[in-house]
């Protein structure tokens, strides 16, 4: 699995390079019709896996750490 993880890692910083290397707009004008094509293509389905990830993670994150009962693992200062 952590080969996986990080071919994502890569993928998500190289798509990050071309973003931020062109606007929108110029990819539009600038990128081949086979290029356009395929990201018109595969992008919904793309794009809905991240946003269902995202999602679950954003869900994930906000929940509150649950307070431990077990007296055992309360760290108390040394008396005396």
């Amino acid at each position: 699995m952590d080969e996986i993880a990080d071919r994502f890692l890569e993928l998500i910083h190289e798509l990050e390079e071309v973003a931020s290397s062109m606007p929108a707009q110029r990819a539009l004008t600038e990128f081949d019709e086979t290029t356009l094509q395929v990201f018109w293509k595969k992008w919904p389905h793309l794009s809905g896996w991240a946003g269902s990830l995202w999602t679950m993670l954003s869900a994930e994150l906000a929940e509150r750490a649950a307070a431990l009962d077990d007296p055992d693992l309360d760290e108390i200062g040394e008396s005396g």
